[in-house]
C-alpha cells in the first residue's frame, strides 16, 4: 500500500524533488520516507528512497552520528523497486540525536554521496 501511494505521488511530479523536501546534490537528488513514519530509538525501520533522475543507482547506505563519532550497529540492505524507488531495510538508530544519512549513488559512471541530517528525538 505504501509503495503504491509513494509511486502515485512521485509519478505526478514531472521534475526531480525540490530542495527543502529532499537532499539535493546535483545532479542526483533524493527524497525519502520511513516505515513506520515515526522512527523510534532502537527500533528497526524501512527507508523508502526515491532517486532522481531515476537512472541513478543506489550503491550504498549507512548512517552515522557525527557529534558522537560513531555509526549504526547494523548494516542495512537495499533493493530497487523500479522507477527510481529503493527499499532500504535493517535501519536502526540506537540513540536519540543528530543522524547523518550516507546515500552513495552512481549516475553515468560518476559517484555522488548525499548526506542529509535527521534529528531523532
Amino acid at each position: 500500500m505504501l509503495l503504491a501511494l509513494l509511486s502515485a505521488a512521485w509519478a505526478a511530479q514531472a521534475e526531480c524533488p525540490t530542495p527543502g523536501s529532499s537532499s539535493s546534490v546535483a545532479p542526483v537528488q533524493a527524497r525519502w520516507t520511513t516505515e513506520p513514519v515515526a522512527v523510534q530509538v532502537g527500533e528497526p525501520f524501512v527507508l523508502w528512497l526515491e532517486l532522481c533522475p531515476a537512472a541513478a543507482k543506489l550503491v550504498g547506505v549507512d548512517a552515522s552520528m557525527p557529534d558522537h563519532r560513531h555509526g549504526m550497529n547494523y548494516k542495512p540492505s537495499f533493493k530497487p523497486m523500479g522507477e527510481g524507488l529503493w527499499r532500504v531495510e535493517g535501519m536502526v538508530w540506537h540513540m536519540a540525536g543528530r543522524w547523518e544519512l550516507k546515500l552513495d549513488t552512481m549516475l553515468n559512471g560518476v559517484a555522488h554521496r548525499l548526506t542529509p541530517s535527521v534529528i531523532l528525538k
